[in-house]
């Protein structure tokens, strides 16, 4: 079968910032005894117990495995796959089979980046590609206000919201971007790590901060309570 006969198959690449995906196809042929394409081929990551993803991201504590995906389904047995990391000067092969596993943290030598996929007459595609290394955000719990804490003011009173986020990845060039959510309503912040925040009637009202990373890794504190008094209503 001559899956990658350019009368058969041309290919073309779809590369995200996430992730990589491969497809390719052709009309047709108008030969009724001609071979069916492979619609596409696809690469896909997975850690722990997640499904299968073709974002390309993966978390330096926890083993990872790479797999493709040939669309058809039925063709996959009939295509070889080898994992390769490529750099400028040497190519190196780490493992031939539909899949291949690595941990992220111990070198980036074991990770792959290039994909070549073989048929069973020895047409050859190659498939380049990156995996993405990071580390979600982690926000503190200890905040200002505390949780159940008492404003004294005014709804013209400007009240100091302040939080503590940190990532492992703010080295490597990553950056936080946060949300202070005020009563349901988010404020996109930015960088920022405090804001004061004014407008605020007598009563209980509640907060939380969500943080982002480039990547879309986040995460999230849950809600906490504060009650402002208004010491011009109290007089």
């Amino acid at each position: 079968m001559n899956l990658f006969n350019r009368s058969i198959l041309p290919f073309f690449v779809i590369a995200s910032f996430f992730g990589v995906f491969f497809a390719g196809c052709l009309d047709a042929p108008s030969d009724p005894q001609a071979t069916e394409p492979v619609e596409s081929i696809s690469v896909l990551v997975k850690q722990k117990d997640n499904d299968y993803t073709t974002i390309l991201k993966v978390n330096p504590s926890d083993s990872a495995t790479i797999t493709a995906k040939v669309t058809p389904k039925k063709f996959q047995d009939e295509i070889a796959f080898e994992w390769i990391h490529s750099t400028d000067t040497k190519d190196s092969l780490l493992e031939r089979g539909q899949s291949h596993s690595f941990y992220p943290k111990r070198s980036s030598s074991a990770m792959p980046n290039k994909l070549i996929a073989t048929d069973k007459e020895g047409n050859k595609q190659t498939y380049d590609f990156a995996i993405v290394i990071n580390t979600p955000p982690v926000l503190s719990d200890s905040t200002i206000p505390v949780n159940g804490d008492t404003l004294y003011g005014s709804p013209e009173s400007a009240f100091l919201f302040e939080w503590y986020s940190m990532d492992m990845d703010i080295n490597n060039g990553d950056s936080l971007f946060h949300i202070l959510e005020i009563d349901g309503k988010p404020y996109d912040v930015g960088t920022l790590q405090q804001v004061k925040q004014s407008g605020f009637k007598a009563g209980e009202h509640k907060f939380r901060i969500i943080v982002n990373d480039l990547y879309g890794d986040s995460d999230t504190l849950a809600y906490k309570k504060f009650f402002v008094v208004d010491t011009l209503e109290a007089k």
